[in-house]
C-alpha cells in the first residue's frame, strides 16, 4: 500500500511526464515576464550599465548642417542655437530645391527615352515607352 490509497500506482510516471516539463515551463515562463534585462534596468553607477547612463543619447536624429558650421563646430567655436536652426533650414530649402530639379530632369529623360530601330512602338505596353499618365508618388526617407 502506497501513500495515497485512492491512486493508482501505475498512473504516476505518465502523470510526471506530463506534469513535470509543464511545470518547468510555467517557472522559465514567470521568470521572464519577472526579470527586466541589463539594458533596461535603471542605470547603476557601479557598473556603469543601465539606460539613462552620462553621456548617452537617446532619440537623437542626424540633421545635415552647412559646411560653414560643420567646420566651425570642428574648429571648436561657439555656434548658437539659433545659428544652427537657420543653418538646417537653409541647408533642408537647399536639399528640396536639389530634389525638385532632379525630379523635373528625371521626367524629361524618361520621356525622351530612345528606343532601338528595329522596335514597333505599337506592340509595346504604354509603361515601355515611357509615356504612361500616371507618375510614381516619390517617397523622402527621413
Amino acid at each position: 500500500m502506497g501513500l495515497l490509497p485512492s491512486v493508482d500506482p501505475s498512473l504516476v510516471p505518465p502523470f510526471l511526464l506530463v506534469s513535470l516539463p509543464l511545470a518547468y515551463l510555467s517557472y522559465r515562463f514567470y521568470v521572464r515576464l519577472t526579470t527586466i534585462p541589463p539594458s533596461q534596468r535603471p542605470y547603476d553607477p557601479k557598473t556603469g550599465i543601465g539606460r539613462g547612463a552620462p553621456g548617452f543619447q537617446t532619440g537623437v536624429r542626424k540633421v545635415a548642417i552647412p559646411k560653414d558650421l560643420m567646420e566651425r563646430i570642428k574648429r571648436g567655436e561657439e555656434v548658437s542655437a539659433e545659428e544652427i536652426t537657420a543653418g538646417i533650414e537653409r541647408e533642408r530649402e537647399r536639399l528640396e530645391r536639389e530634389e525638385r530639379s532632379s525630379a523635373s530632369a528625371g521626367e524629361e529623360e524618361a520621356e525622351r527615352r530612345k528606343l532601338p530601330e528595329n522596335v514597333d512602338e505599337e506592340w509595346l505596353p504604354a509603361v515601355a515607352t515611357g509615356t504612361s499618365g500616371k507618375s510614381k508618388a516619390r517617397r523622402r526617407k527621413k
